[in-house]
């Protein structure tokens, strides 16, 4: 072979290399993007239910009103908050679907306290996101460890705006223990102890940080988990603090959770009674 074309062989073999090395920096760089943008993401994308409550004040009556809307991140629960005067007024709601708590306006405190009813998901091994679900049934999705760490915000739509809090706490507690109905503002100490209550209390640690000048969201239902003893089951978060990203983080079952882990196992009593 001539001196010439070895010279040409060398010059397009140099020019493949520089080809393949520029496409596999090409596929480099388009992968690293792929993956920021991933990881930026937010874990949870707010859909609002600002209009979903105008539409529901349509139905108001005079004993109750449509005050707020909640939606439960990996749930069922999307649904409105009503706002009810007495228990006369309680008892004829005509809502098919709702959530009610005990103030009577529509302002923000930093203390939040949602209530609802379990009636369809009574059982040992709690069912999630069954088709016939309605208020607080799927909210018992969160005693499975998978599913906690998969879901961990909660919206809450009030005065025509959309929070988002973060799950901090998961935990049973005796029935109609009336601190956690207390809705309001509360001082530092009333949070600084309501928090530590609830993460000595949860079957999760939740990687969160929160402290009293956090504002608190509390939902709480009924459940038969524990045979022969009434009991709530209550899933607590913390509002996303100013600039804060809504991202992903740590949660992992601690030694409460065993106690959860061997009930589980025994036989599955699907009761149909209402708490």
């Amino acid at each position: 072979m001539s001196k010439k074309k070895t010279k040409l062989c060398k010059k397009q073999n140099q020019r493949i290399k520089t080809i393949v090395l520029a496409t596999g920096l090409l596929i480099c760089c388009c992968i690293a993007i792929t993956l920021l943008f991933t990881l930026n993401k937010d874990f949870y994308e707010i859909d609002s239910r600002v209009n979903e409550i105008k539409k529901e004040k349509k139905n108001d009556k005079d004993g109750f009103e449509t005050i707020a809307w909640l939606k439960v991140q990996g749930t069922t629960i999307d649904a409105p908050i009503v706002g009810y005067k007495d228990n006369n007024a309680f008892q004829t709601i005509d809502k098919e679907n709702f959530l009610w708590n005990f103030v009577k306006d529509k302002k923000l405190y930093n203390q939040v306290s949602i209530s609802g009813h379990n009636i369809l998901n009574l059982s040992k091994q709690p069912k999630i996101g069954m088709k016939y679900f309605s208020r607080f049934d799927d909210l018992m999705a969160f005693i499975y460890e998978d599913f906690a760490k998969e879901n961990k915000y909660i919206q809450y739509t009030i005065n025509g705006k959309d929070y988002l809090y973060k799950i901090f706490g998961v935990f049973f507690e005796k029935e109609y223990n009336l601190d956690l109905y207390h809705e309001g503002n509360y001082t530092k100490k009333e949070s600084n102890d309501y928090i530590k209550q609830v993460k000595e209390s949860s079957i999760y640690n939740y990687d969160v940080e929160v402290d009293e000048t956090d504002n608190i969201i509390t939902l709480s239902t009924c459940t038969r988990f524990f045979e022969g003893t009434k009991k709530q089951f209550v899933v607590v978060g913390r509002m996303l603090r100013e600039k804060e990203n809504v991202n992903n983080y740590d949660v992992e079952a601690n030694d409460k959770y065993k106690e959860i882990e061997e009930i589980m196992k025994g036989d599955d009593n699907d009761e149909k009674t209402e708490v």
